[in-house]
This record gives C-alpha cells, sequence and structure tokens, in this order.
C-alpha cells in the first residue's frame, strides 16, 4: 500500500536539492583542499571558491529556513508512530543545526585566522566581511576548526542516517518520503 502525501512547496524543494548539492561539493572539496599533494596556489584557489560557496550555502539555509518558518510541512504520513515521529523531528533538528553551525564555524575560523585572507563571493564581485573582533586570534582560529570538522563529520552522519530513513520507510512500509520533497507526487 503506498500513502500518498502531499509535498513541499516549489521553492523550497529547489532550496532542499540546491543545497544537498553545494554539500556534496563542500565535502569533496574541503577533504581534496586539506589533503590532496596540489600547489600552494591552487590549493589557494580551492580555498576561495571553498569559502564563497559557503558564504552562498549559508544564505541559501537562512532563506530555506525562513521558508520552512512561514510555510507549513506536508504531514507526515499516520502510519508512523510517535518515536518515529519523534526521531523524525529530531534527526532534522541535528541537520539545521549541522548546517547552521557548518559555515558559521567555517566563517569564524576565516575571520580569525593568521593571514587574513579576504572572501570573495560571486566572482569576487562582494568581498564578504570578516566577524569582527576575532582578526589573527590563533586560540579561536582552532576551536572553530575543530568544530568546523567535527560538525562536518556530525553532518555527514546525519545526511546519512536521513537518506537511510526515507529507503527504510519505502522499503520496510511502502511509504514513499521522497515524494514530500520532489516534484511529482506520485
Amino acid at each position: 500500500m503506498t500513502i500518498s502525501m502531499q509535498r513541499y512547496n516549489s521553492f523550497s524543494i529547489v532550496l532542499h536539492w540546491c543545497i544537498a548539492l553545494a554539500l556534496l561539493f563542500m565535502f569533496a572539496s574541503g577533504l581534496y583542499m586539506v589533503n590532496a599533494d596540489i600547489s600552494k596556489a591552487d590549493q589557494y584557489r580551492l580555498f576561495q571558491i571553498h569559502k564563497a560557496s559557503g558564504v552562498v550555502v549559508l544564505w541559501a539555509l537562512i532563506l530555506r529556513i525562513g521558508t520552512r518558518i512561514l510555510t507549513k510541512a506536508p504531514a507526515l504520513p499516520d502510519s508512523l508512530n510517535q518515536q518515529q515521529v519523534f526521531k523524525a523531528k529530531l534527526g532534522h533538528l541535528f541537520l539545521y543545526a549541522a548546517l547552521v553551525t557548518m559555515p558559521l564555524s567555517g566563517w569564524l575560523m576565516v575571520s580569525a585566522s593568521p593571514f587574513g585572507l579576504p572572501t570573495f563571493v560571486f566572482f569576487d564581485w562582494i568581498k564578504w566581511p570578516h566577524i569582527p573582533g576575532v582578526a589573527r586570534n590563533k586560540t579561536i582560529e582552532v576551536l572553530a576548526n575543530n568544530v568546523h570538522w567535527i560538525t562536518a563529520t556530525i553532518l555527514a552522519t546525519s545526511i546519512v542516517g536521513h537518506i537511510s530513513a526515507v529507503i527504510w520507510h519505502k522499503k520496510t512500509h511502502n511509504i514513499n518520503l521522497i515524494s514530500r520533497m520532489w516534484w511529482n507526487n506520485k
């Protein structure tokens, strides 16, 4: 038995999938830029792209959270018990917390860096400001770096859990949760 549910609005769906794709890029570029054997010039360029992309993801998240607050989410299926609904809500809370912490910790890390390098967004059109009062503060930079890496691990784990729950509900209960976050509601 397949349960038909309403879906999120199209703007939320677009933001969801754009953020998902951006996160794939952010994870890949973040791991590559700190682990690959590349020239300092290439590493610098990749850091700049990573930082600029982080700013764009932060703005997309602000839009996504604002849209989520202002619009009603589709109801979860009645066949989910209270414990499953609680887990779904808790999982989304972890996802949103990690999604917000990730770019903010990156921004703090860049702002406190001893190098003081600027971040340019949108093809070098806009210079993103550093957080005031933390310039060249090694202690804050190290703390923000640790938070960034720990949050990346939590975020990756939460995403795997998120995707696994969708697959598990489809296979175990024949509940197509993906239809809530896709345009075709069949």
